[in-house]
């Protein structure tokens, strides 16, 4: 999903190039070389050569290679975030590797994309695009407000066999920088977390199944990547990537009547899964707008609080992008503003009751958006 930034700059944003080959260095520059709105202002062939850049060139955005000699780029971006605080773009080709995608966004790298080949013409053209549009957003990132995600020892599951149907729907949505955000929340909430949890953020699809495998490992609730039409059961969360967007809808099997589905590509996939929980569970859904770029969600949360459901907002003064939650606050259709922290607590309290069989309606409402 290419997002659309709502601010310009004056001036290039100037741009740090770390690779160890030299042939991907050449490549980053001339890719990024095609915009007028980025300046490539040094290269370095591996993360300690890139901290010397830093004081040196003074970027405004690094892309950073993953496996490097001397200093690769997990460890030089715990040393960037910590000394420098500059965002970062991860342009490697171990896109499918769990362990470094997960440590890259556990650590607040803002994306993680392939690097651009040319086996497919196509293709590498997006690629090519991703990473220009990755950097131009990356310049007004507010990497101060972003943190690492701690390692926490898993909490032992709570006992939800006797329950086949989750007593609520909690809908997330985020775009940029929103992994660490929602590795954040999720990381908060109880072992014995009775409701369901359908959350997407902007992160690469071939990422995502890794990325939750690795999740699960410090995961207080099971983190499951959907990839295909997968039941929708309680004391689970389900995480998707903006690219192909999830939805709730009915299902021919399965002991909820409900399953969560990849919806496709869409130019709204927040506003179309909040919808989808609007109208499979009305007053027991709950939409979460996080960090972003954006109108996406507004509709959606409009929907839901019109529904009877709770709309909840990230504060701006956490988010690493504002847009997205300024965008439905100023339409007064939140009902709360609140920290990561507060989030995770207030879903904790939310009444997720057992819901009877009598007033268990999956039947749909409404026409999909």
């Amino acid at each position: 999903m290419i997002l659309t930034d709502t601010t310009s700059a004056s001036a290039p944003i100037k741009a740090l190039i770390v690779d160890d080959t030299p042939f991907m260095r050449k490549t980053v520059q001339r890719v990024l070389g095609d915009s007028d709105m980025i300046q490539v202002v040094g290269t370095a062939s591996n993360g300690l050569e890139c901290l010397d850049k830093i004081d040196e060139q003074r970027p405004d955005v690094i892309t950073l290679d993953i496996d490097m000699p001397v200093m690769n780029g997990i460890s030089a971006v715990k040393n960037i975030m910590i000394r420098h605080q500059i965002p970062i773009v991860i342009i490697s080709s171990l896109i499918q590797d769990g362990y470094f995608a997960f440590e890259a966004l556990r650590l607040g790298v803002m994306d993680f994309v392939p690097k651009p080949s040319k086996v497919g013409k196509a293709n590498f053209i997006n690629e090519e695009d991703l990473i220009r549009q990755r950097v131009l957003m990356a310049a007004n990132m507010q990497v101060n407000r972003v943190r690492r995600v701690r390692y926490k020892r898993r909490s032992v599951p709570g006992l939800l066999s006797s329950l086949d149907r989750p007593s609520g729907i909690a809908v997330i949505g985020a775009n940029l920088a929103g992994p660490n955000t929602i590795m954040h929340l999720v990381s908060a909430l109880p072992a014995n977390f009775s409701g369901a949890i359908i959350a997407i953020q902007e992160i690469h699809p071939k990422i995502l199944a890794p990325f939750c495998a690795c999740f699960n490992q410090i995961s207080p609730v099971e983190v499951v990547p959907v990839v295909s039409p997968t039941p929708l059961l309680p004391g689970k969360v389900y995480m998707g990537s903006t690219v192909s967007g999830l939805s709730v809808e009915t299902a021919e099997n399965g002991p909820s009547g409900l399953e969560v589905r990849p919806a496709g590509s869409f130019k709204f996939p927040i506003d179309r899964l909040f919808d989808s929980a609007a109208r499979h569970f009305r007053e027991r859904a709950c939409g979460v707008l996080l960090t972003g770029v954006g109108s996406d969600g507004a509709d959606g949360m409009a929907l839901i609080k019109a529904a009877g459901g709770l709309t909840i907002a990230q504060d701006t003064n956490c988010c690493a992008f504002t847009n997205l939650v300024e965008n439905a606050i100023q339409r007064n259709i939140v009902d709360a503003v609140l920290s990561t922290v507060q989030i995770a607590e207030r879903l904790s309290a939310w009444p997720f009751s057992v819901v009877s069989d009598e007033h268990w309606d999956v039947a749909s409402v409404a026409t999909s958006r």
